[in-house]
Parts: C-alpha cells; sequence; structure tokens
C-alpha cells in the first residue's frame, strides 16, 4: 500500500517495524526496503522478499549521529571527520560493529555499515519511531533501485505492508560507502560524495581513493546489480545503430550532446521505431543520475529488448554513474 507521510503514518510504521514487518520509505538516494535491524527474523524477510543473497550486508539507518555509538565503534578522527561533516547526506561510513547488531545484518562481518539520510521523510520515520531500521534498495535483487514510490509497488505489489510516499529522490543513485584504514579512506563503493568530495575534507597527507578490490563487507558490491529486463550495451560507436532496426524493440539513453552531435542518425533510429530515452546534459551529471534507474524502469514499462547507454567520463559523479551502468551491462 502506498502511503503518504504524516505523524500517523509514523507512528503506523513503527508499530510495523516492531512486529517485525517490512515497510518501505524514500531517501535522498533511492527507496529502501526497511526492517528493524535489532530483529534478526524481520531482516530475513528482507532478503527473502528481495531475492537478495545473504552473503550480501545491508545497511543501517539512523536517526541522529547520536545513535552511533549505540551500534558501532567510532575509532578514528578521521571518522568523526566524515561523520559530523556529511551527515546526514549520502554517505555510508563502515564501522566496527557492536554485538546487539546481528549478523544477519553485516554478513557474518564484524562491520557495519551506518547511515544518516537527509531526506526529511527518512529522517522523520527514524526519529519518531527511534528503531535502527536495515535497509537495502526496495527492489527486488538485481533489478533497478527505485527512485519513486510506484517504481517500489511495481516490484513488490502487497508484498510490502507499507510504501511512504516522497515523491522522487533527489540523487537517484545510492550513497557512497566509505572505511577508514589507517590515515587512508577507502571508497569501497562509488555514491554521490565523490573521491574528490571526500578529499577537500582532508589534509593532503590523507589518501582517499577507491577500493582495488570488490570489497566483500560492502552493500551491493558482491553480486550483479541495477539491471532492467533489456539487454543493456554501451554505446560507443554509433555504429552499434544499424538500419534498419530490428524486429526487437531498441531503445538509447543518450545526452542532449548526443542528440546535437548525432541528430540525422537519431531522427532515423526514431523513424524506423526506436525509442530514445534523454538522460539530461553532460554539463549537469546530477540530472544524470537522477533519472537513470527510472529510465531503466520506463524500459521495461516499454518492453525494450535491447537498451544502448551512452557513456559518460568516469570522473566526480561520473564514476559512480558509469558504475551502474557498467554492472547492468553485466
Amino acid at each position: 500500500m502506498i502511503i503518504q507521510p504524516s505523524y500517523q503514518t509514523y507512528l503506523d510504521a513503527k508499530q510495523l517495524l516492531l512486529q517485525g514487518d517490512l515497510v518501505a520509505f524514500p531517501t535522498e538516494t533511492v527507496y529502501g526496503l526497511g526492517a528493524n535491524a535489532l530483529d534478526r527474523s524481520a531482516v530475513r524477510k528482507i532478503f527473502e522478499t528481495k531475492g537478495r543473497p545473504q552473503k550480501n550486508p545491508i545497511i543501517v539507518h539512523l536517526g541522529s549521529i547520536t545513535q552511533i555509538s549505540e551500534y558501532a565503534e567510532i575509532t578514528s578522527p578521521l571518522e568523526e571527520k566524515i561523520i559530523n561533516t556529511l551527515m546526514p547526506g549520502p554517505i555510508t561510513i563502515l564501522l566496527k560493529k557492536k554485538p546487539n547488531v546481528p549478523d544477519i545484518v553485516t554478513a557474518g562481518s564484524d562491520f557495519v555499515g551506518i547511515r544518516i539520510p537527509s531526506n526529511k521523510v527518512a529522517l522523520d520515520l527514524l526519529q519518531i519511531s527511534e528503531i535502527p531500521v536495515a535497509a537495502p534498495s526496495a527492489n527486488l535483487s538485481t533489478k533497478p533501485s527505485p527512485t519513486s514510490a510506484q517504481m517500489v509497488f511495481d516490484n513488490f505489489h502487497e508484498a510490502v505492508p507499507m510504501i511512504i510516499d516522497g515523491g522522487d529522490c533527489e540523487v537517484g543513485i545510492e550513497s557512497t560507502v566509505v572505511k577508514v584504514e589507517g590515515s587512508r579512506v577507502v571508497i569501497t563503493r562509488p555514491g554521490f560524495i565523490t573521491v574528490e568530495d571526500l578529499q577537500s575534507l582532508f589534509p593532503s597527507d590523507v589518501q582517499v581513493e577507491y577500493a582495488q578490490h570488490i570489497s566483500e563487507i560492502t552493500p551491493g558490491n558482491m553480486f550483479k546489480h541495477y539491471s532492467p529486463k533489456s539487454n543493456v550495451t554501451l554505446l560507443n560507436n554509433t555504429n552499434q545503430i544499424s538500419f534498419p532496426l530490428s524486429d526487437e524493440k531498441t531503445a538509447i539513453l543518450v545526452t542532449q550532446e548526443w542528440i546535437d552531435d548525432h541528430k540525422d542518425r537519431g531522427d532515423q533510429f526514431v523513424a524506423q521505431g526506436g525509442i530514445v530515452y534523454l538522460r539530461g546534459s553532460k554539463s549537469a551529471l546530477i540530472s544524470c543520475a537522477k533519472t537513470l534507474f527510472s529510465w531503466y524502469h520506463q524500459a521495461d514499462k516499454d518492453h525494450i529488448i535491447h537498451l544502448l547507454v551512452e557513456p559518460l567520463t568516469e570522473t566526480g559523479l561520473g564514476y559512480a554513474i558509469m558504475n551502474r551502468v557498467k554492472k547492468s551491462c553485466e
């Protein structure tokens, strides 16, 4: 059931969480599928409902910085800096977990991902319920993350008792996940907060870098992700669009710059039944991030067989966007 946010909604959501049920809610990044993080059976429902492998850990969402010490240990000034500067916001930090956090949440790891979202609906829910909420993205496993309540409903229908409608997500891709290792800040999952954003927080002797290897303790890293039903391919060359088009329904996801540079080919593509999804401009990557999963969802609704996605430069936010696109191509 999709329901509008209100104080009564949050009280009803609290009751559902306390009795071991699931609640879907918006954050600034994507919608989350939440359960009481301290209830093993409830967290197990997340895995069962999503079809998510239990080796894939889940982020714990809190309503305030003061709650962190109840569930995790802050042991480094670098961790404190990240928390006090970037939370609430689209950042998750891996911290040494305390014994009250069930192993099912962390997939048996000693580290737990802690996040304080900046979205008002999410914060109201977390602060009024006073419950630590374990929540991955509210989609079936491997599918695109939802950025609207309707996308959540289209994934689960009545399987989730409550979907709180907070409108479209402002960011549109998942949070950046970081882990402090000595004097290094390692980005184990790229997201809206970029390596440049993090480096600006610290003196030059603190190294900020992307993880060199896939981290098993990071949510969403070990498995196929973000994939629509379409066959997703990078549109590296316009020759990949061959005419006449096949009978299999085809779409391209491109920027305004691509449209401007390839007008004749784009017009011919449309004239032969191809569909163009406009993702915004290369000069406005926030829009490209915000609309990525909504276009993937639209491709499913349009029964697209082949989806060709224009690649972006892999710097700044473009790196995080392309991380999602490449995973959807796998």
